[in-house]
């Protein structure tokens, strides 16, 4: 008789083939086009610096002035498990691109319907801007969202990457609209013009009263109900929240000129941080509440799920370094000046597995999949893959 052990078991997530394909054929049919939408922006960003390249080249850097800020803020929120690069410019280039594209072309033909029903230009713009851009942009972004749901729900992992990936969205949406009003805005003012119009859209209203906070309430639907995993009633969340940001987006377009009837001065410097303050403060600060929550959160998961691990993959006193971020952030910061670039690279890669670790046997624990953490496929190479960076370490 053999005395030789048996082999462990090791189970995979499976998915079915049909699934694989669907996902295959969403993942190319949106690929292109996002590049065809990208290329339709593309040529109107090129018409517009062809036509007046001084104030589309300042437009541009305006535009970039505030949201190369706000972009390192929101990667800065997703302080534990950060997010693929790779996903991050898809969010942000669909804002950009496909979005914008497909809403100009609504907003554009319900305009002129409008305008024909009304004979009247200024109400035709002002239902537009209550009526159709509310439904049309938040639509066109927030399906951005949904496909990173259903197609990447690995990397979609709770409330805060909902979050995080709509306002990117929401961002890059935000980025090239505000490239467009400003140049818009110095063919008919000139460069004073476009210096408000920059100060009132990317700086007092920049966040709060901007796309990437209302994309960013569509995003905390969806996270809910990957953080929820099962119930019938989870689903409304997304509604809920998709409806949610279209009310911000209503609000600030229809109400907001109420904030804007006196002098110019006192529109920029009282109006409208006020109409940003009454107006989007509410969802805003909702929005950072989850975000504090949602760390508590992760937190817990982190030393939770790391608990019981082999010593060799991590210690005791290493899972509980490794919360809360500023901790890890501060250790870094030590050991880069302390120990040199290579071994603040290496430690920084290694506590990033541990964090995906945890998070993995939480998914794993949620989802019920019917095997051990010591029998998941995947926690078992995230445990090889720490124990070979800790020999590339030693």
């Amino acid at each position: 008789m053999s005395n030789v052990p048996a082999a462990p078991r090791v189970f995979h997530r499976k998915q079915s083939t049909a699934g694989l394909l669907g996902r295959v054929g969403c993942m190319v049919f949106l690929g292109l086009f996002l590049m065809f939408s990208t290329m339709c922006s593309g040529l109107l960003g090129l018409s517009m610096f062809v036509g007046t390249p001084g104030e589309f080249t300042v437009a541009t850097i305006l535009a970039l002035s505030t949201t190369v800020p706000y972009c390192i803020v929101l990667l800065w929120l997703d302080r534990n498990e950060k997010e693929p690069l790779w996903l991050i410019v898809t969010a942000l280039l669909w804002g950009a691109a496909a979005a914008t594209f497909i809403s100009g072309i609504f907003n554009d033909t319900f305009g002129m319907v409008a305008t024909g029903v009304l004979h009247n230009p200024a109400l035709a713009n002002q239902v537009t801007a209550s009526i159709s851009a509310p439904f049309i942009e938040e639509s066109t972004k927030g399906f951005a969202v949904m496909m990173l749901f259903l197609l990447f729900r690995r990397d979609f992992d709770d409330v805060l990457d909902g979050i995080l990936y709509g306002a990117l969205v929401g961002l890059g949406f935000a980025w090239f609209e505000n490239i467009t009003y400003y140049v818009s805005a110095a063919q008919s003012g000139g460069y004073e013009t476009m210096f408000k119009l920059a100060w009132a859209r990317g700086v007092v209203s920049g966040m709060g009263g901007s796309h990437a906070a209302y994309t960013g309430l569509t995003g905390m639907g969806f996270g809910l109900v990957r953080v929820m995993r099962r119930g019938v009633l989870r689903w409304t969340l997304v509604p809920l929240f998709w409806g949610l940001a279209m009310f911000a987006h209503f609000s600030w377009n229809t109400f907001v000129s109420f904030f804007t009837q006196g002098s110019e001065a006192v529109t920029l410097l009282l109006g409208l941080p006020v109409a940003t303050f009454l107006l989007q403060g509410p969802f805003l600060f909702l929005l950072l509440i989850v975000v504090a929550v949602v760390w508590r959160s992760e937190n817990r998961i982190i030393v939770q799920y790391l608990e019981g691990e082999p010593a060799d993959v991590v210690s005791d006193e290493e899972r509980r370094a490794l919360v809360p971020a500023r901790r890890r952030s501060w250790g870094g910061f030590v050991r880069f000046f302390t120990r040199g670039p290579f071994r603040w690279w290496s430690q920084r890669a290694l506590e990033a597995d541990l964090v995906r670790l945890a998070f993995t046997r939480w998914h794993l624990a949620r989802d019920e999949e019917g095997w051990q953490a010591d029998e998941d496929a995947d926690v078992l190479a995230l445990r090889e893959r720490v124990r070979r960076r800790r020999r590339a370490m030693a």
